[in-house]
């Protein structure tokens, strides 16, 4: 039997479960390759013996991006309860996010939670995706008056806005990303209200 470094098997557990999401977090903040051996020798264990603690290197992925979810979802919660209708919300949803990543540094964080890199289905990512996902569309259903097709193709376009500004933040001037990526949006707003009249 293994020996343990806490009082309990399930503290033995939690510690070591923690010292592997760490190494998980300081591999991917350093840009390095994220495999069971490196995050095993991060964490100071054996590399077979990561797979007692989680079922893959990208559960461990998925536990670092929880680790920051809370706070960017109440940050960007925070800025839509303060707008007044739907228009408003949907560029402030752009902004709100693309703010949140500026703000924190976590461009790392970001590579990490494109669904080509995110592998755990149904993990945090991917719920706070569908979660963040939805609240856009819902504004966008009642921009187009219930239009189901339009507020989809809304959607994803301004899904695809938000995307593209991540990808910028690292490489150019963060305020002039989220000023290009808010107007866009807004010109989104503009442009679908204009083909309505």
């Amino acid at each position: 039997m293994p020996k343990i470094e806490a009082p309990t098997v399930a503290e033995h557990r939690a510690q070591v479960q923690l010292r592997l999401v760490d190494a998980t977090e300081q591999l991917m903040r350093s840009g390095e390759p994220l495999t069971a051996a490196s995050v095993a020798a991060g964490a100071g264990i054996a590399r077979n013996s990561i797979y007692r603690y989680v079922a893959s290197v990208d559960e461990l992925r998925d536990m670092v991006v929880a680790r920051y979810l809370p706070h960017w979802l109440d940050a960007v919660n925070a800025k839509l309860a303060a707008a007044s209708c739907a228009e408003e919300r949907i560029s402030v949803w752009v902004h709100a996010n693309l703010r949140q990543a500026a703000d924190s540094g976590h461009g790392w964080l970001m590579a990490a939670t494109r669904p080509a890199v995110t592998q755990v289905s149904g993990g945090a990512v991917d719920r706070a995706h569908l979660d963040m996902r939805a609240t856009v569309a819902e504004d966008w259903l009642e921009v187009t008056n219930g239009d189901a097709q339009r507020a989809a193709v809304a959607t994803a376009l301004t899904v695809a806005v938000l995307e593209a500004g991540f990808r910028q933040l690292g490489r150019l001037d963060p305020e002039l990303v989220i000023d290009q990526a808010t107007r866009a949006a807004a010109g989104l707003i503009t442009s679908l209200q204009t083909a309505d009249r």
